[in-house]
């Protein structure tokens, strides 16, 4: 009886280790993602580094940054991504996106990197919504 003992508590400590292992090369552990379309990923690492990368897959390993963080406000539809990021606390250095979303085919990264639109100027980002009938609202993010 003591050896069944033995063998269970040295199977049930490998399942335990296997299992440590398999949620520390999770990435997303500690991140959490929304998917915009396209390959395209929110991601959130906490609550200053937040990001929209261009990435295959969920959680994936390697990414190319499309909007740098801190991602403030975003919003999505099957033909566009618009999005805020700057300074949350000195409230200060904002920056408005315009990320076309549609294509014919899921395009590659350098693809989406020079259909994204990037405005110093809110009112000349207002004017670009205006002018290509985007009909999108930032929502911030909480």
């Amino acid at each position: 009886m003591g050896s069944i003992n033995k063998i269970t508590s040295k199977t049930l400590l490998t399942f335990l280790f296997l299992g440590i292992i398999l949620v520390l090369n999770s990435c997303c552990f500690s991140a959490k993602e929304v998917h915009l379309g396209n390959n395209i990923y929110l991601s959130e690492f906490d609550n200053v580094d937040r990001r929209i990368f261009y990435q295959k897959e969920s959680c994936a390993t390697t990414a190319d940054e499309i909007v740098p963080m801190t991602v403030l406000e975003v919003s999505h539809n099957s033909n566009w991504i618009i999005a805020k990021s700057g300074n949350k606390r000195g409230q200060t250095n904002f920056k408005y996106w315009v990320i076309k979303n549609s294509y014919d085919q899921t395009p590659d990264s350098k693809t989406v990197i020079e259909n994204t639109i990037e405005f110093d100027d809110y009112k000349l980002y207002e004017s670009y919504l205006t002018n290509n009938n985007i009909d999108l609202k930032l929502k911030k993010i909480d």
